[in-house]
């Protein structure tokens, strides 16, 4: 009977990797074992946990927010840091766009037909106002860094007109008083603070 081919080859390429392995060189031999790597190089080091007592913090909190209450609900409360001078930007910047907005309400408004208004021009007037009511907040949270048109919104749109001008502008003059109370009272500290720290030379070269 026939040996099969698996017990034909069985163990000769074994055998034949042990006698090349027994030929190598002793100078290669050599090499090789001059640059193998110890094996307490190999280790892998763990980072040591940091600890709580490690971490020192530091206070860089120069931004300190000032609460207000609307209307005397203690359900809106604004937050405002009425020391950013960069309101100024961004009330000359929003307060054009909120202008535009304007303008496309009396367009909305105006190009409504007198007589029986159908529902379809209803419904598309009223999505376009309803857009431009969104904008309109946007760009008033915009100019305060703040959620000012949810807080100080008691309902309705920021268009609506009351008292010969619109809710909107009644909003914006209401909460930059209390930026303007805030920043003359912050110059008036720092002018104080200048003036001690110059009064010595001015005394200096007047007396």
């Amino acid at each position: 009977m026939a040996k099969s081919t698996s017990k034909l080859f069985e163990n000769e390429e074994p055998k034949e990797m042990k006698k090349d392995a027994l030929n190598v060189p002793e100078e290669v031999k050599e090499e090789v074992k001059e640059e193998t790597i110890p094996e307490s190089q190999t280790e892998v080091v763990a980072t040591p946990p940091v600890s709580a007592d490690d971490i020192q913090d530091v206070d860089l909190s120069v931004i300190k927010k000032k609460r207000f209450r609307i209307n005397g609900d203690n359900n809106r409360i604004l937050e405002l840091n009425t020391s950013d001078l960069n309101i100024l930007s961004r009330l000359t910047t929003a307060y054009d766009r909120l202008q535009n907005y304007m303008t496309e309400v009396g367009k909305i408004l105006s190009g409504l037909p007198d007589d029986e208004i159908t529902e379809d021009v209803q419904r598309v007037a009223a999505e376009q106002l309803k857009a431009i009511d969104a904008n309109m907040r946007k760009e008033l949270d915009y100019i305060f860094d703040a959620p000012v048109s949810k807080v100080c919104d008691d309902g309705g749109s920021m268009y609506d007109p009351y008292e010969g001008a619109f809710k909107f502008e009644h909003i914006i003059e209401a909460v930059l008083k209390l930026y303007e109370r805030n920043l003359d009272s912050e110059f008036s500290k720092i002018r104080k603070r200048v003036s001690a720290k110059t009064s010595k030379y001015t005394k200096k070269y007047h007396n």
